[in-house]
């Protein structure tokens, strides 16, 4: 017997299907959801939907399972490790230009906006997803910290050297899945408390529940 919810999936594939048409114009061709009880790591609906093109059988790609760069999504994760290591959310980040050597040459990092705001809060920087303030928190917590502490969060495949990565791992350069990142969601919504997904309501195939953030972080 399964944690899935009838109803919700169909109500949710209904909703996924309307947003890859309204998307086709744009080359979108594939799209998932994965809705889970944050509380219980239960999973209430498992939604993918996919369109063949010339390339790519869409309609055999699973998007919850399918490593893919998340960009800005791993940085709520990257901040809280600094909160776990002494920065509070009135830690002063400063937001200015910065090189650094990328293979053998140099790499000029932007925020999205192509302006830089001098001084900012860890606060302001999480909640305008600003590059900068990312790196230099990377360069606090150390790269090989955060990939452990992601990796203690559920993300098993960015398993290669810190090297391989770069900072760029600040940004979101490694491939995780869908299914990784809501799992650790869920663990920040539910105060710190990571439950390994299940899809099972016998509560088989499933590790213990497990603190690896503070209710304050």
């Amino acid at each position: 017997k399964t944690t899935l919810d009838g109803t919700l999936q169909q109500h949710i594939q209904a909703m996924l299907d309307g947003r890859l048409n309204y998307l086709e114009s744009q080359k979108v061709h594939n799209g998932a959801v994965l809705a889970v009880d944050h509380t219980t790591g239960e999973i209430l609906a498992w939604v993918v939907a996919g369109k063949d093109t010339e390339d790519t059988p869409g309609r055999f790609i699973d998007a919850v399972t399918t490593p893919r760069q998340p960009g800005s999504a791993l940085k709520p994760l990257l901040y809280s490790l600094a909160l776990k290591k002494g920065w509070s959310a009135a830690t002063i980040i400063d937001d200015a230009p910065l090189t650094e050597s990328v293979g053998n040459g140099l790499h000029s990092y932007q925020n999205y906006s192509r302006t830089f705001y001098g001084p900012v809060t860890l606060r302001r920087a999480l909640g305008n997803s600003l590059n900068i303030p990312a790196l230099k928190t990377l360069q606090y917590v150390g790269a090989e910290d955060y990939l452990n502490y992601l990796n203690n969060l559920g993300f098993t495949g960015l398993n290669n050297h810190p090297n391989f990565y770069g900072d760029g791992i600040a940004l979101g350069n490694g491939e995780v899945t869908l299914y990784e990142l809501v799992q650790a969601y869920a663990a920040i919504a539910n105060q710190g408390m990571f439950h390994p997904l299940t899809l099972f309501s016998d509560g088989l195939y499933v590790g213990l529940p497990r603190h690896v953030l503070s209710p304050e972080i």
